[in-house]
């Protein structure tokens, strides 16, 4: 299960990036890593003793479970290799990372962040290796649907443009925001899953009418709201312009009709009682654990809850994607989850991709499956069957990210995004302040990072 706050929340990484921008790889002149010249091959030498470090933060049960499982495969299927793995918790994976890819004896294989804050910071410091040889050898550019998902870990060669060019991680897991509904409480009210946006507003409004909340939902964190707000923006903004805006194009803007259409609709949630009562006091656990008790129909999130609800409703919480504005496929939040890189510095760079490649395949897909997390591969038919709600999360990933439908999260797009969305989105739900002043106020800190 993955931690809501482990991909989203930018504030502990503001040290990360400072460090990581004042200083290069000891011994070089801090720019970009570059990667041996000539075809990469898929094997190596397996007659010398190789020892590899990993560093990762996964440690939630299933996910660790998980880890441990494939390396000691890996070990098996190649015995000239020993893995030491390092686990640490997010917050603390992220405040020492840094140090330990710039040290002298940096881990082999390591986890980094999409973003401005962190895989920015280690390109530009020269601490990984460009993997586009990689990606061609291993199949990586199409393991995880449409090429475009990778975008978010693609930089150019300097680390100055972020979306496209070179790319520099490959992950294991996948997030896709969608909806979560109890079927009991559905059942109860006389509705069936809706297939437009206008059929899950009028749900909306008849779970209202019968006292049920109709969207459970953590205000007192903030950044669930903006979960919520993504999830309608993508719905009437062009995915195109999103994706400019969020990885800092020159001349993308927020503060557009369709973006404002979005914050209304927003608005109009909260003015309407959409959400639980009280819910700007609520926090997102509290919300989560009311929800997993029946309390709501519907919640709005990402697959990182899905045991939260699967745990003790099973079978009746369901999943599906916020449907479009018309009947057909649309665009919804998603993204790969944490990247693996390779440290510049190791000196096994083919056998880190090999254990890089085995982490983030087919066969790694279905154990992250059964022990209840998302895989950024496709599982195969078999895992991805049934009625579950993580079958159901896993068929929307594999369904919208072949598609090119998959959009960046927003607070991706400065360092200080997090705080000016979401602390927006919280006045907007109050009616405190109009969707204009919203979007402008979001605009402007956008402008400020990347004039």
């Amino acid at each position: 299960m993955m931690h809501p706050l482990r991909p989203r929340l930018l504030l502990p990484l503001l040290l990360i990036a400072a460090a990581v921008c004042g200083c290069g790889t000891p011994g070089s002149s801090g720019g970009a890593a570059t990667a041996p010249s000539g075809p990469v091959s898929t094997g190596f030498d397996t007659s010398q003793k190789v020892d590899l470090t990993i560093w990762d933060d996964e440690t939630s049960p299933g996910d660790s479970k998980t880890e441990d499982e494939l390396i000691h495969e890996f070990e098996q299927r190649y015995p000239n290799v020993t893995v030491h793995r390092v686990v640490k918790s997010f917050d603390d994976y992220m405040s020492t990372i840094k140090l330990a890819a710039s040290s002298s004896n940096p881990p082999d294989v390591f986890q980094g962040n999409e973003g401005y804050a962190v895989d920015q910071a280690l390109i530009r410091a020269g601490l990984i290796l460009p993997l586009n040889g990689e990606a061609a050898a291993y199949g990586w550019d199409t393991r995880f649907g449409n090429p475009a998902t990778l975008d978010a870990l693609r930089w150019s060669a300097d680390g100055s443009t972020w979306g496209s060019g070179t790319l520099w991680g490959v992950a294991q897991k996948a997030e896709v925001l969608g909806v979560f509904y109890d079927k009991d409480v559905m059942a109860r009210l006389g509705l069936r899953p809706p297939r437009t946006f206008a059929q899950f507003q009028q749900t909306l409004a008849a779970a209202r009418a019968a006292g049920v909340p109709p969207v459970m939902v953590g205000g007192l964190d903030r950044w669930p709201l903006g979960h919520v707000f993504m999830v309608l923006q993508a719905l009437y903004e062009k995915p195109s312009a999103i994706e400019a805006w969020a990885f800092g194009h020159s001349g993308a803007s927020f503060d557009t009709p369709a973006t404002r259409r979005a914050a209304a609709t927003f608005a109009q949630w909260g003015a309407k009682g959409y959400f639980e009562n009280g819910f700007n006091g609520v926090s997102q656990q509290t919300a989560a654990a009311r929800f997993a008790k029946g309390e709501g129909l519907y919640f709005i999130t990402g697959p990182w809850e899905n045991q939260t609800f699967a745990g003790p409703l099973g079978n009746r919480v369901g999943f599906f994607p916020m449907p479009g504005l018309r009947p057909g496929p649309s665009a919804t939040t998603g993204s790969l989850s944490l990247p693996y890189h390779i440290s510049a510095r190791t000196p096994h760079p083919a056998v880190a991709a090999a254990l890089i490649d085995f982490l983030t395949g087919q066969h790694a897909a279905k154990l992250l499956i059964e022990h209840g997390d998302l895989p950024a591969a496709d599982p195969g038919g078999a895992a991805l069957a049934g009625e579950s709600s993580l079958a159901a999360i896993a068929r929307t990933w594999q369904q919208k990210s072949r598609a090119g439908l998959l959009v960046p999260y927003l607070d991706w797009a400065t360092a200080s995004m997090g705080d000016t969305m979401f602390g927006g989105l919280q006045q907007l739900s109050q009616g405190a302040i109009t969707p204009a002043q919203f979007t402008a106020a979001v605009q402007k800190d956008w402008e400020s990072a990347h004039s």
